[in-house]
């Protein structure tokens, strides 16, 4: 079964769902001396399978693939409806300058978890992580009995307690300066403030597991203090978007070279709290986001799909982290070399 201790680096490249993360990134990360993560949280079973194949045939090292845990319908307000007709009819404007017509598009919310779960128990990879909840005891058992290691995203000591208890072998920890979605457990959760300096000791208190943290990290002092606190390894997602691997949009990519510094926050695009680069859609939509997911992410995809197809930047996702701004158009094996050049 992996260990972290065989890595050459202690480092985790973040999987990053929606087209960031890709079987070359993947495979560059590992191929670095790290562990490169796929992201199927979007994906179907057949897609995940076309990934791992590509991946397998890039890099011999060990890899692994994110999933989304399915989000838990009671969670969600009980005037869900209504909440998401109002979105639709602030949405609309803007909609229908990219042609769309919001008011009478039809959501579709397909669930591929337990068909991307099945076929990992017939495919097994050497790491599996789970994003946005806590996996039953028997999946994670299900998942080890095959050989693969299973991990857990987690943004608070109570969250690392519920994972620990069912099993997994080692906790992702996630600090509030992350950039794309907050780990949360609910999707109704407030995220965690804490810095990742100070959220990392009070998971340690809790649980004993190995841990990966991750959120904010931008050169090699960060790495290095990080590691001090004793984890396994460091991940990071932000500084691999201009990857010359990475499947990041043009848009998205001039985003994150535009010179605008502002992160926040936001449930406007998804439902769930994600960092992203301030837009005008950030701007105008934030305080009107309600907290309903999945439905508000398949409510804004199409909108998002046509205005990253039309070029500018203004409304599409363009998550990011605090620092963003230490990203760089490198090869990923350049990147991940100069945030460890303090041991060589």
């Amino acid at each position: 079964m992996f260990n972290f201790a065989d890595l050459e680096i202690p480092l985790v490249g973040a999987p990053m769902a929606g087209g960031p993360s890709t079987p070359q990134l993947a495979a560059a990360v590992s191929n670095a001396g790290g562990l490169g993560m796929l992201a199927a949280g979007y994906l179907n079973a057949d897609q995940l399978s076309g990934q791992v194949q590509q991946t397998r045939e890039l890099t011999d090292q060990p890899f692994g693939v994110n999933l989304f845990c399915p989000a838990d319908p009671n969670d969600n307000p009980v005037n869900a409806e209504a909440l998401l007709q109002d979105y639709r009819l602030a949405l609309a404007p803007l909609g229908k300058q990219y042609g769309l017509d919001l008011l009478n598009y039809e959501l579709v919310l397909p669930d591929h978890f337990h068909s991307l779960l099945d076929w990992l128990l017939t495919n097994p990879v050497p790491v599996v992580t789970f994003t946005f909840g806590c996996p039953s005891a028997e999946n994670v058992e299900r998942l080890q009995a095959v050989g693969t290691y299973v991990g857990v995203t987690v943004t608070n000591p109570q969250d690392a307690t519920l994972a620990a208890q069912a099993g997994a072998n080692f906790l992702c920890v996630q600090g509030p300066d992350a950039g794309g979605h907050q780990s949360t457990f609910r999707v109704q959760d407030e995220v965690n403030q804490l810095p990742l300096s100070q959220l990392l000791p009070d998971v340690q208190s809790v649980t004993d597991l190995p841990l990966v943290a991750g959120g904010g990290i931008g050169n090699s002092e960060d790495v290095q203090s990080i590691l001090a606190l004793g984890v396994e390894a460091v991940q990071i997602g932000t500084l691999l978007l201009l990857s010359d691997e990475a499947g990041t949009s043009q848009a998205h990519r001039d985003a994150l070279q535009s010179g605008i510094a502002e992160t926040q926050l936001t449930r406007a695009f998804t439902g769930r709290p994600a960092r992203a680069i301030v837009n005008d859609f950030v701007t105008e939509f934030d305080k009107l986001a309600p907290a309903v997911y999945p439905h508000m992410h398949y409510l804004t995809a199409p909108l998002r799909a046509k205005a990253k197809d039309a070029g500018p930047w203004e409304h599409i996702n363009a998550w990011a982290g605090a620092g963003f701004n230490q990203a760089q158009t490198r090869p990923a094996a350049e990147i991940i070399s100069d945030l460890f050049s303090a041991d060589s």
